[in-house]
């Protein structure tokens, strides 16, 4: 942009304030910055400008509209130098560009109460829980390792180089699934790497650990199966043509849903392939098993029941009006989060929908069932929304008994344990509730 002045004459020919470059101004105040500073959007603001708007509760850039994923403000100092010179030739004072006295008190603390975990810069798309740690793995290609009681972030594990998309957890060992289409065996008691497992031709979105063997759902097609003594791939399971999606133990298999529309049903011990479930019209992205049954949550809107034994179809359990795309399992209830914003809950024994829940204004994305939250003794199911909130339910009355705010983006994932609830977020935060 070019740096020439421009001079506006008034009637008598005296020379006005010279015009500096647009890029010089304050996009809300139209004034020229003394403390230019860069919102998570790449938007450059004055500091006084951004921190008055932050301060009444905005959550969005002013030029963009667009959500904040977090709320930090960057000085701009190449900016603020060539603001200076050009100032500093044109006879400008500026304020003092670390003077704060009569700018607006705004501390992110203030809006993201000590309940909200900031670390993460981009989605948090896994959490899981280790003693009196929460690991939460993020697009931002790092797992954090959390402590539960301080609630402050211990360690960053940083080796994976594109998103991070699932964890699991056996023994002393972590497990990370990432798009750059490894997996990294972490030791829980050093933080540190172990091996990288390689292998898979694109993302590992699903990992499961059983009998000593860890399972690893990719995008690529396959399932590959590791000894977690000698961390070596012991077999490619080859079958489904698409992308594995979600993988569940139950009875002695290993179950993989995939968007090629199917479950296939692995032995455990010899790595056969013992059926491959038809029957869905849509992609599978959830399963669950419960002590006789596995459930397939399905984008055809239905949710099909398969004796973990027999591998029969028992029932189709429809209701949802759009796809489902989360599944949990209670003691007497299993339940499904569909995109129409509502949450079934199915009575195990006569597979009949008992309930439907309603108060999410989007699609439900995470569900979990814990106990002792939100009060000790109490047995909850929790669900998290595109809506952005953390909805509690009573089971014994399916009543909602709390609401929670505090997150700017969609609830992607949660993690009930001893009396949390820990939610990860679009804006790349974590809840502990």
């Amino acid at each position: 942009m070019s740096m020439t002045n421009v001079y506006r004459r008034t009637g008598d020919e005296k020379p006005a304030v010279p015009q500096g470059p647009a890029s010089f101004y304050c996009p809300v105040s139209m004034e020229l910055m003394s403390d230019p500073v860069i919102v998570a959007t790449g938007h450059t603001y004055d500091r006084q400008c951004i921190a008055k708007w932050l301060a009444q509760g905005n959550r969005t850039c002013p030029v963009t509209g667009m959500r904040l994923r977090h709320l930090e403000l960057v000085p701009n100092h190449a900016l603020r130098n060539a603001i200076q010179e050009w100032a500093t030739a044109n006879g400008i004072n500026l304020p003092n560009h670390y003077d704060t006295s009569n700018q607006p008190v705004f501390k992110v603390d203030d809006h993201h109460p000590k309940n909200i975990l900031q670390g993460h810069e981009e989605i948090v798309w896994a959490v899981e829980v280790y003693g009196s740690r929460l690991f939460s793995a993020s697009a931002d290609k790092t797992i954090r390792v959390w402590d539960i009681d301080s609630r402050r972030c211990e360690h960053v594990l940083e080796d994976h180089t594109r998103p991070v998309l699932s964890l699991a957890i056996s023994g002393s060992r972590l497990y990370s699934g990432s798009y750059d289409f490894t997996i990294k065996v972490w030791d829980l008691n050093t933080l540190t790497r172990v091996k990288t497992l390689s292998g898979h031709t694109d993302a590992v979105r699903a990992l499961a650990v059983s009998q000593g063997r860890l399972f690893s759902g990719s995008y690529d097609g396959t399932v590959r199966v590791w000894d977690e003594d000698s961390l070596q791939c012991l077999e490619i399971l080859k079958g489904h043509t698409g992308p594995v999606r979600t993988l569940v133990y139950a009875g002695g298999c290993m179950f993989s849903g995939s968007y090629d529309k199917t479950v296939r049903v692995w032995d455990v011990q010899t790595l056969e392939c013992k059926a491959a479930l038809t029957g869905h019209t849509g992609a599978v992205r959830a399963l669950v098993a419960s002590q006789d049954c596995v459930f397939s949550g399905s984008d055809d809107t239905t949710i099909k029941v398969w004796d973990a034994q027999t591998l029969k179809c028992i029932k189709t359990l429809e209701g949802h009006e759009d796809n489902v795309r989360v599944l949990a399992v209670g003691e007497t209830s299993m339940f499904s989060g569909s995109w129409d914003k509502t949450i079934r809950v199915w009575d195990l024994r006569t597979l009949e929908c008992v309930r439907v829940l309603e108060g999410h204004t989007e699609a439900v994305l995470a569900l979990a069932v814990g106990e002792g939250v939100p009060t000790p003794g109490s047995k909850m199911l929790v669900s998290g929304s595109y809506d952005t909130t953390v909805r509690f339910w009573d089971l014994s009355t399916f009543r909602c008994a709390r609401k929670c705010d505090g997150h700017f983006d969609a609830v992607r994932v949660l993690a009930a344990h001893n009396g949390h609830v820990f939610s990860g977020s679009y804006d790349g935060t974590i809840g502990v509730w």
